[in-house]
């Protein structure tokens, strides 16, 4: 974590735009996700090692998971926070904050017809 900062201060000074989002869900949310993905043939094999041991984990990820903030949470570079317990309202949460903070131009969608 120590060059972290540094980096993304480079990447902003190049010009180039930056979002750190943070889709954060709860404990429960994430053991629900876990036992519809290990029950649905089509997505069971999304499940890795690592997820499996999440729940046990969660106190020790959320630890570093607060260190990473205090240590990278910066005012050029700041972490955005999504609660994402709810997939599509994070989505478009996300979608709107770089909508808001990516300068873009509206390009013209008239359609013509065609005979």
């Amino acid at each position: 974590m120590g060059q972290v900062n540094d980096f993304e201060r480079m990447i902003l000074e190049s010009g180039t735009y930056l979002i750190k989002f943070y889709f954060s869900i709860t404990k429960e949310e994430q053991a629900k996700r876990f036992r519809d993905i290990k029950a649905s043939p089509l997505k069971k094999w999304k499940i890795t090692p690592v997820d499996l041991k999440a729940q046990e984990l969660w106190d020790r990820y959320t630890e570093y998971k607060l260190k990473m903030f205090e240590k990278t949470n910066t005012e050029i570079a700041p972490w955005v926070m999504i609660d994402a317990d709810k997939k599509t309202e994070a989505r478009i949460q996300a979608l709107k904050h770089i909508l808001e903070h990516i300068p873009y131009s509206v390009l013209d969608q008239t359609v013509e017809e065609t005979e």
